[in-house]
């Protein structure tokens, strides 16, 4: 039974005993209300037994129904009788088989929780994988996922919307049945907690925006990111987003990343639940999957020193240096034999070129072609990131939560950058990055010599950053935000 549902009648439940204390004490002071309480208790035990019935698969056997018969035989009973001794006697009578009532429905009829999971690009089903999985092996609950598309929009020079989508069903391979976006009514289904890993409402439909989905049931909020710094830019994404004040609970990965939600959230971190992220989960049991084809891959990357590129779209901030050291990573791998190259860009990279930077798409498609068309480079676009860290040896990186990701693998990272790469006074640290930095070309050639050479000073500081900085890292985030999560709603009724 739904647990609303179940709620709804434990509350039913509740007024009908506080109904038969009250007949059983007072009846001789006020006989009109005395009637009336006994003829509402006779509906509330008809609607009772009508609500379960509806639901009976619920319940294995009759025990329910037969105490509510009792209770009704009661209530008739006492309808008809005028024998004040008698009526004392059958009063109490009642008042207690409602207690067995409660008893009997409690042990009896079980409770299931709706669950529902909005899953948009596939590149971010991490953030939810392992938070599904233990959701869906519970008996207790039933488990919905529900593709939506996301895009990006822009306004050309003709006064036209531009407009592109990425909407494909990168679950079914995966084998977890979906549900189209279309199908899926929530002001009809209204699940007991919804799940998303997008805070943005600008790249969404407006029933999936988080202020429209907590409308009907509690908003669980999963980062698709691993926040490195606390600084205007992450204050603003984290804390001054609607999903901020309209979630009931967002999962976070640290004390520290809470700290931000304490200072700036108009929720003071209320709604922040520390369990660390269930992205993390999936470097604990990160397993090839079957239907991706790795054959280009082994032609092209073995017997090599094998080097992952993460490259991030924002070329206008610190984020990307795309544009500084795109062309001379890729250009130094077509010239070399003994090494290889898998760049993995940001999924809406090509999106964001082609409507809001078209003076760079040109740029982007060269990059791409070459790679393309290479003997020892792969441009990764598998939805799941583990056949890159399988088969690579060492990060080339972007500021990106990949990092935090592949400090699992313990392997080399080298962290891009550019200016000086410096944090500001105004910000704060929230995962260390004192890894290998690149401020220039020669630091990215050296660091690749390094690892050709099997150099690797860092590896203590990697290790101490998984011990220091995301210590909820153990592989069960997902099955503890479900016990959670679970407990914290089951203690609301």
């Amino acid at each position: 039974m739904r647990s609303a549902l179940h709620k709804y009648i434990r509350e039913m439940l509740a007024t009908l005993l506080e109904a038969a204390n009250y007949i059983h004490k007072e009846k001789n002071n006020d006989e009109v209300i005395y009637n009336q309480l006994l003829l509402n208790s006779k509906e509330f035990l008809h609607g009772i037994k009508k609500v379960i019935s509806e639901n009976q698969k619920d319940t294995a056997n009759h025990k329910v129904f037969n105490q509510i018969k009792i209770c009704e035989k009661k209530v008739v009973e006492l309808l008809i009788q005028n024998k004040v001794d008698r009526i004392h006697e059958l009063t109490g009578e009642l008042r207690e088989d409602i207690k067995d009532l409660i008893v009997i429905f409690e042990k009896e009829i079980s409770v299931t929780y709706h669950i529902v999971f909005f899953a948009e690009l596939g590149q971010k089903w991490d953030a939810m994988q392992s938070v599904y999985e233990a959701f869906n092996k519970r008996i207790d609950c039933e488990v919905s996922v529900v593709l939506t598309p996301i895009f990006r929009s822009i306004e050309n020079e003709e006064g036209k919307i531009e407009t592109d989508v990425i909407y494909e069903d990168y679950l079914t391979p995966l084998g977890i049945k979906n549900i189209p976006y279309e199908d899926y009514d929530l002001s009809k289904e209204q699940p007991d907690m919804a799940f998303i890993s997008n805070p943005y409402e600008s790249v969404t439909l407006p029933q999936f925006w988080p202020e429209n989905i907590a409308k009907y049931t509690k908003l669980v909020y999963l980062p698709y990111y691993t926040e490195m710094i606390i600084n205007d830019v992450t204050i603003q994404a984290n804390c001054k987003l609607p999903v901020a004040k309209c979630a009931w609970r967002i999962i976070s990965q640290s004390e520290k990343a809470k700290s931000m939600h304490e200072k700036y959230s108009v929720m003071k971190g209320k709604n922040v639940l520390v369990t660390g992220l269930p992205k993390w989960d999936g470097m604990f049991d990160s397993v090839i999957p079957s239907n991706e084809s790795n054959e280009e891959w082994k032609r092209k990357l073995i017997g090599k020193k094998v080097f992952l590129w993460n490259s991030h779209y924002n070329i206008n901030s610190q984020t990307s240096t795309f544009l500084e050291y795109g062309r001379h990573i890729i250009n130094l791998f077509s010239t070399k034999e003994d090494i290889a190259l898998i760049w993995r860009p940001h999924p809406m990279m090509g999106t964001i070129f082609k409507l809001y930077l078209p003076e760079y798409a040109s740029y982007w498609e060269e990059c791409k072609g070459t790679v393309e068309n290479s003997r020892n480079m792969i441009l990764d676009t598998n939805i799941s990131y583990d056949m890159a860290f399988e088969y690579s040896d060492a990060l080339i990186s972007d500021y990106s939560s990949i990092i935090a990701q592949y400090l699992f693998t313990q392997k080399p990272i080298l962290v891009l950058q550019k200016g000086n790469g410096a944090v500001a006074d105004s910000e704060e640290v929230v995962q260390t990055i004192c890894l290998e930095q690149a401020y220039s070309h020669l630091d990215i050639e050296r660091f690749i010599k390094n690892i050709k050479n099997d150099i690797d000073p860092n590896l203590s500081q990697r290790v101490r950053i998984i011990d220091e900085d995301l210590p909820y890292a153990d592989g069960k985030i997902g099955e503890r935000i479900c016990n959670l999560l679970l407990s914290e709603f089951q203690n609301s009724f």
